[in-house]
């Protein structure tokens, strides 16, 4: 028995299997795959049409790792990639699959796109920045779209552009104001445009530091000696981040803040106390202390005041106290000046008690003599006039008589005056 066999031959029209979406979008300078998976029976052949007309196909390559067409490569499976894409790449490519029983074409719109911004130095940084001032971190981004800039706060937040705490500038630096320790951590730049997106971290560090007193931590001491009834300053200059707080205690317990104006004592806002019309009773030891939360320095001043000298005075009658001993200084009717111990002709000026001694007075030693008393607190004067008194007849002799008077006002005649006083006899 025999069996006639006849052969079958199986064959199919190109057939490309759609595997994606027909629009592509690509960033500018960026590589693209397009597939183009085709079957049939013989098998086809596979070229490309590209939006200029062009047209590119695999029979030119020699091996399956693909063969190069200026920027295109076909791979042997028929993917076409486009290396490099730019602006003129843009529009319609189209893939045949082609064999003796036909044809089939999918057609892929390509767009390119602008580049995703690019963050200049991209590095993650750590910067420092003092407590209580203000921290401005930069993120310079650049794109052929201007990109968009957005912080993100440590707590994952974004940041509002601006703020009482925040402000982010036209060339996306973020300004942080009055810096505290809660403000510390990462913070995110994120620069985007329709392309994409770009990211850089910034690590936020607050610096602090305790509290000083003129360059002194811990406890300093120090002495003044004051004059009684005048104005003190005692400076109290402190630093510190956080910027510390500066209050005076007294020697009597009164607790004195800043700023504080009360009574004769002001505190300034820089920390400086001003003491007015100072007292005895103010001596004794005055604090300042400065604190932050880091801790506190102090500045212990002791004071003393010291009475204010006087200047002299000629009380009536004869009797005068001066806190400190005057200089005496004598000035004859002539204008000669006499200083103490001086002798000249029959004048003697006494030395330290100001007595003025005229011997054998006559009529020609008449006029008005000065007595000039000097401290360091000042000067005073005193002028007395010496004037012939009347003709009186004793033992049948006639003898001159004198009086004197202070300021041309007769006085009786006197009895030496106190050494410290100035006096004629």
């Amino acid at each position: 028995q025999f069996y006639i066999l006849f052969p079958t031959l199986i064959i199919r029209p190109p057939k490309i299997e759609n595997t994606g979406a027909q629009h592509k979008r690509v960033a500018n300078g960026d590589n693209f795959l397009v597939d183009c998976v085709a079957s049939g029976l013989p098998d086809p052949e596979v070229s490309w049409s590209l939006p200029d007309g062009t047209m590119i196909n695999n029979a030119l390559q020699s091996d399956d790792s693909g063969t190069h067409n200026r920027r295109y490569i076909i791979f042997g499976n028929g993917t076409l990639l486009l290396q490099q894409m730019g602006k003129k790449d843009e529009g319609n490519y189209t893939c045949y699959a082609k064999n003796t029983l036909g044809e089939d074409a999918m057609k892929v719109s390509v767009q390119v796109m602008p580049n995703s911004p690019q963050i200049t130095s991209k590095e993650q940084v750590t910067m420092w920045a003092p407590f209580g001032q203000s921290a401005q971190m930069k993120c310079d981004a650049t794109s052929v779209l201007p990109p968009t800039i957005i912080w993100i706060s440590p707590r994952n937040e974004i940041i509002p552009s601006s703020s009482v705490k925040y402000q982010i500038l036209n060339d996306g630096t973020l300004i942080i104001k009055k810096l505290t320790l809660a403000d510390q951590g990462k913070y995110a730049c994120v620069a985007w445009n329709p392309a994409g997106d770009n990211i850089k971290n910034v690590n936020l560090l607050v610096e602090v530091k305790g509290p000083q007193i003129k360059g002194h931590s811990g406890r300093t001491e120090n002495k003044i000696l004051a004059v009684y009834y005048q104005t003190l300053l005692l400076d109290c200059k402190a630093e510190g981040m956080p910027e510390p707080q500066i209050t005076w205690t007294t020697p009597y317990g009164m607790s004195l803040p800043t700023p504080y104006l009360g009574g004769r004592f002001q505190v300034h806002r820089n920390g400086t106390l001003e003491l007015r019309g100072i007292r005895k009773t103010d001596e004794g030891r005055f604090l300042c202390i400065a604190k932050n939360y880091l801790g506190e320095a102090s500045l212990a001043v002791d004071l003393e005041v010291a009475s204010l000298d006087e200047k002299p005075s000629f009380p009536v009658p004869n009797t005068e106290v001066l806190s400190l001993e005057p200089e005496f200084l004598w000035i004859l009717p002539n204008g000669t000046a006499m200083s103490p111990g001086m002798k000249l002709q029959w004048f003697f000026h006494y030395l330290g008690n100001g007595t003025l001694h005229i011997m054998q007075t006559g009529v020609i030693d008449k006029g008005v003599y000065q007595c000039l008393a000097k401290n360091v607190a000042g000067q005073a004067e005193k002028r007395y006039a010496l004037e012939p008194g009347q003709k009186q007849q004793l033992s049948g002799l006639f003898q001159m008589a004198w009086s004197w008077t202070k300021d041309r006002i007769p006085a009786k005649p006197q009895t030496p005056l106190d050494p410290q006083h100035c006096h004629i006899q």
